[in-house]
């Protein structure tokens, strides 16, 4: 008799775990973009990435596109930054993007770093390029944001005076502060 009852048991559990995916699965499947913003709403932004990432592939549009590399960055996972960034950077429509986004979001929300839409996600994107190995690549992306400070921060934190010097042959004449902290890195010999 115990035995009937506990297998019985097994099974009603097993049925209602199997529901439970079930409809967690089809919730992700139908409406990707009210499950990223519950992930976003507790933190967990490499599975809203997940979620942004299946919307994006439903409607291609930019604005799905831009979600998924701020939730790669808001996740701080340099592979999901690099992906999407780089993905939103090759966007036709990226300039435009920029243009909208900043006409509707104070510059200050950018954090200290950038300035600008471009700025935020180019800066970021560049950053995590450096911490994957890729310094060459990380200047392009600086350059093409004009947004060298998050770059030139990573590089003071965790680099060599070889990298700075190519930093700052990057800068060129564009921000004397940014080339002044290079110069200050490089002469502590590190």
């Amino acid at each position: 008799m115990n035995k009937i009852i506990f297998k019985t048991a097994l099974v009603t559990l097993g049925a209602l775990v199997a529901a439970a995916v079930a409809v967690f699965s089809l919730w992700i499947l139908i409406s990707p973009q009210t499950m990223a913003s519950y992930c976003e709403k507790t933190g967990n932004y490499s599975f809203a990435v997940t979620c942004a990432d299946l919307r994006y592939k439903y409607t291609k549009d930019v604005k799905d596109l831009a979600r998924c590399a701020q939730d790669g960055i808001a996740s701080g996972k340099d592979a999901l930054i690099v992906k999407y960034c780089e993905m939103l950077i090759g966007h036709e429509s990226f300039d435009d993007l920029c243009k909208s986004v900043d006409e509707s979001i104070p510059s200050t929300e950018y954090g200290k770093y950038a300035t600008d839409y471009k700025a935020y996600v180019c800066g970021n994107l560049a950053a995590a390029q450096y911490r994957g190995g890729n310094l060459d690549k990380a200047l392009k992306t600086a350059e093409s944001g004009k947004s060298f400070v998050k770059l030139v921060i990573e590089i003071i934190e965790n680099g060599t005076a070889e990298e700075a010097d190519k930093a700052l042959a990057a800068l060129g004449d564009t921000d004397e502060n940014l080339k002044k902290l290079l110069e200050e890195f490089k002469n502590e010999g590190k």
